[in-house]
């Protein structure tokens, strides 16, 4: 069996509706309600939180100040994304998530977590949601701001638990994602809930991970 290389954010963790809400709280605040969220949220939904912040401040004409874009990249997830979790006691795994933890621990497959999330939220993860008790934190992947992008962090994670990724399966839900992990070498891959026929890498496509076939890991 290959070894496992898990996305978090849209894959372990249904998160989209939290993202939303953070991210239309934080483009309010800096802009004041100026910005049509809706429209710029459908382009930008899916990058990096500086990328986006920087796209919101060249809308609004402010200086590109690296610190002050770090700032609100950081504020959209510690004062709101971390908010909402707390409130609404948000810390449930997807679905079956849990029982295939369980199964490759006890049939010793290697796996690992790579997240493009920064170590605010992964100390939530950890803390609040309860990640310890299934990843080694010392080798999981994650934004520290030393890697370029995603097929950087997917390599990254497959030798941090002495493996190849193009040795590994890879569970993603984004299809950008998806496309780098198959620039990193991966072809072996699990979409959650999104698919592209063009991407013949993508094996399966589940809804959760109950809808696993455990044969083909």
């Amino acid at each position: 069996m290959r070894p496992i290389i898990f996305d978090y954010n849209g894959t372990l963790f249904f998160d989209a509706d939290i993202n939303e809400w953070a991210w239309r709280q934080t483009v309010n605040e800096i802009s004041k309600g100026t910005i049509d969220f809706d429209e710029v949220y459908k382009e930008f939904k899916s990058t990096r939180n500086y990328i986006f912040i920087e796209h919101i401040f060249k809308m609004l004409g402010y200086p590109l100040e690296e610190d002050r874009i770090n700032y609100w990249a950081k504020r959209k997830e510690t004062e709101y994304y971390h908010r909402f979790c707390k409130e609404h006691n948000r810390k449930e795994l997807a679905p079956g998530a849990e029982e295939l933890f369980v199964y490759l621990r006890e049939n010793r497959i290697p796996y690992n977590l790579c997240t493009a999330s920064i170590k605010e939220n992964v100390d939530l993860y950890f803390d609040f949601v309860g990640l310890n008790k299934w990843f080694d934190r010392e080798k999981i992947v994650y934004d520290d701001g030393t890697f370029e992008n995603k097929i950087s962090m997917y390599k990254a994670a497959a030798e941090r638990i002495g493996t190849k990724i193009e040795c590994c399966t890879v569970f993603e839900d984004s299809l950008k994602s998806i496309s780098e992990a198959v620039k990193a070498g991966c072809s072996h891959i699990i979409a959650i809930r999104n698919y592209d026929p063009d991407i013949k890498e993508i094996i399966q496509v589940i809804n959760d991970f109950t809808e696993l076939d455990y044969s083909i890991l």
